[in-house]
């Protein structure tokens, strides 16, 4: 009898341990692509939780009390980076988390935006860098190196997904190229809402043009608006397209004062709720690609 209450014991004195080896890293990710990105990488080891909702948009996004206690409770928290998420020094400050904040974007080249509106500089950073595919790899390189240092004991389970999630990367890539591929280099413009898309269209070889430069925040003058009719009807562009972060009140303005129809719903800088079209990055790249060459089809040469 004294033998197992000794054991009984001795096995509750080290359930603390058990249980915190087995509790999976609880990871905050700024937005849902970011999310997705650690999921993939973290699998069943990580509980990722997003200060920013699925069709929410981050670059107006205002923190509150809720997204203060959600830092406090994380291991480790997960950001963009490159100026995208301009209320997170903001809530860090103001919460006090003392944990480890990671770049997501570090190691990236950042496209650099004239921007003639901007005084005592002549470029701004735009942040939206996993439009490129290949960007969407080193986002995923640094989220493993991140959680292996966070997380050492299941260091091969990450750098194990890691390595499945870049080969799905790398057929994704392929399947942008091969696709876009059938399309003259002559019909490759599109308009976007805001200036979201411009790794994308570094990356594959489109003319992108909006309204609105790289945050929502902005809002186009009469000015913009009056030079982009101009250029929709030179450039005899037939499809405008409106996102789930932004107002469509001046796309659909466009598509009246032009003609051009509006080609759907892109997906910028959120992902869409898990029963809509774009739930993973890999689903929102292929629906936005989709979309995309199909507007570009039915531009005139």
């Amino acid at each position: 009898m004294y033998k197992i209450i000794f054991f009984i014991g001795l096995l509750f004195s080290f359930s603390p341990f058990i249980s915190a080896e087995a509790r999976p890293v609880k990871v905050l990710a700024s937005f849902t692509i970011l999310k997705d990105f650690i999921e993939n990488v973290g699998g069943e080891h990580v509980q990722v939780d997003s200060i920013v909702d699925p069709n929410e948009d981050p670059h107006v996004y205002e923190p509150t009390p809720d997204t203060s206690k959600k830092i406090l409770e994380a291991d480790i928290v997960f950001f963009n980076g490159l100026g995208f998420e301009t209320w997170m020094s903001r809530l860090v400050e103001g919460a006090d988390y003392k944990g480890p904040l990671v770049v997501a974007t570090q190691g990236i080249t950042p496209r650099l935006i004239y921007d003639p509106d901007l005084e005592g500089a002549d470029n701004v950073v735009d942040p939206h860098a996993w439009n490129n595919v290949l960007n969407a790899r080193v986002y995923v390189q640094n989220i493993r190196d991140a959680l292996v240092k966070q997380d050492p004991t299941h260091k091969d389970i990450y750098e194990s997904n890691t390595k499945a999630y870049l080969k799905k990367l790398d057929d994704l890539e392929a399947w942008i190229q091969e696709t876009l591929c059938c399309v003259p280099k002559e019909k490759r413009e599109i308009i976007t809402a805001h200036d979201a898309f411009g790794y994308y269209g570094e990356a594959y070889g489109i003319k992108v043009l909006a309204p609105v430069g790289i945050s929502t925040e902005a809002e186009a003058s009469a000015w913009d608006v009056a030079k982009l009719v101009d250029q929709i009807k030179a450039l005899k562009i037939k499809v405008v397209f409106v996102e789930n972060v932004s107002n469509t009140k001046v796309m659909q303005q466009l598509s009246e004062e032009t003609g051009a129809q509006i080609g759907g719903t892109l997906y910028s800088d959120s992902l869409s709720e898990p029963t809509g079209p774009a739930p993973t990055y890999i689903k929102m790249m292929h629906h936005n690609t989709n979309l995309i060459i199909k507007a570009m089809e039915k531009n005139e040469l």
